[in-house]
């Protein structure tokens, strides 16, 4: 679980001048971070501004603006080799550094964006170069205690997920093979015991290594649709774990690419390339019981059926739509009127107003029917009747 912070200073207590230091250390790497170099010269706030804002922040607000500073030096010792662009490319092509870098502004609007980088990294990374490193995996803090991480933590069945993804080929077909990075592991079935240690040269030269979180969760970007909200961004920030490996032409470490390409793969679909477009491979390739599943049926089992999206009440809404809404779910006769936004979806889209126009003709062309029918009956019988 997340270790505990150092407490805050005594009440009264003021450390003006290392708090000064350290914040003004802190906010020249933050510059560096935000602003990129433009004609190798970098831009920065002004320094009297910067400074004055910091003394202000220290001595108005002397407790919160020290425990804030203390956390931030704890993170400095890190962002002096970690903080620069991205490396998280989901591009489907393998990308070596020599240094893993973390961009700052990304990761603070991740939901791991508060942490300190050792509440996850917990041991080996005091020192330079790490050794011995151990790093906390995603089910070592989730399901979370505290209260507030506990309610968000609510709509999960942690237990659920990590049993139904260690029943998954992704975890299967590797369970064997040695972690990423950092003395991670994940998953209890054929995971050796103990912390297993991967040096570069076995990571740069090891074909494929074990499936964990990280791969689908980048754990310094991560966002949970519930922040996200959007559809057409939760289908790319969802899709792009999956395409990283499975796009056509991957060439990342777990690739399985679809052959011939992804729309021949699919072609048993109308229309395969809009269904690829406009949905999210795991409304197809998980079961739809749940609005969160780590399962991975294989074969046709991962056809959950046309109705399963194409009808009035679309598991689209349950899952990729979850998070959008209109006042009423209606617009202009039209049901689910969140899907529409994006496209019309045949089944889910259906139209009050043609419902009823197509109910009235049907009741017509059968009221027709029947009095045709009868009309003829009751001629040919009075036709009968006046026989001699």
């Amino acid at each position: 679980m997340l270790r505990e912070r150092n407490p805050p200073s005594k009440a009264g207590a003021r450390q003006p001048f290392p708090s000064i230091v350290g914040a003004w250390v802190l906010l020249r790497a933050r510059q560096t971070a935000r602003h990129p170099a433009s004609n190798g010269v970098r831009r920065r706030l002004p320094e009297w501004l910067a400074l004055s804002l910091i003394v202000l922040a220290v001595f108005v607000l002397p407790d919160a603006a020290t425990a804030q500073v203390q956390d931030l030096m704890k993170r400095m010792r890190c962002l002096a080799c970690h903080v620069g662009e991205s490396q998280h490319h989901l591009d489907g092509k393998e990308h070596q550094s020599k240094s893993s870098t973390i961009a700052m502004p990304q990761f603070e609007r991740g939901d791991h964006g508060k942490m300190l980088c050792a509440d996850c990294h917990s041991k080996g990374f005091t020192t330079f170069p790490h050794r011995n490193m151990k790093t906390e995996t995603c089910m070592d803090c989730h399901p979370r205690t505290e209260p507030k991480g506990a309610e968000a933590d609510k709509p999960y069945d942690f237990e659920r997920m990590r049993k139904e993804f260690e029943a998954s080929a992704h975890f299967t077909e590797y369970q064997d093979e040695k972690e990423k990075c950092c003395g991670t592991a994940t998953g209890k079935v054929g995971a050796t015991s103990g912390i297993s240690v991967v040096s570069k040269r076995d990571r740069d030269t090891t074909a494929k290594h074990r499936f964990t979180c990280e791969h689908c969760h980048e754990p310094h970007y991560f966002q949970a649709t519930a922040r996200i909200k959007d559809p057409q961004a939760i289908l790319k920030n969802d899709n792009g774990p999956c395409l990283h490996c499975h796009m056509d032409g991957s060439t990342v470490a777990l690739k399985d690419p679809a052959k011939p390409s992804l729309v021949a793969a699919h072609a048993y679909m109308p229309y395969a390339e809009l269904h690829l477009q406009g949905t999210r491979c795991v409304d197809c390739h998980s079961s739809v019981a749940t609005k969160v599943a780590h399962d991975l049926p294989k074969g046709m089992k991962a056809d959950q059926g046309c109705n399963t999206c194409h009808s009035i009440d679309s598991v689209l809404l349950s899952r990729l739509y979850r998070y959008a809404s209109t006042p009423d779910g209606k617009t202009a006769g039209f049901h689910n009127a969140a899907i529409l936004k994006d496209g019309y979806v045949m089944g889910a889209n259906r139209n009050r107003w043609t419902d009823i126009a197509a109910y009235l003709f049907v009741t017509a062309g059968l009221v027709l029917v029947g009095a045709h029918g009868g009309w003829r009956t009751l001629a040919r019988w009075r036709k009968s009747e006046s026989r001699p």
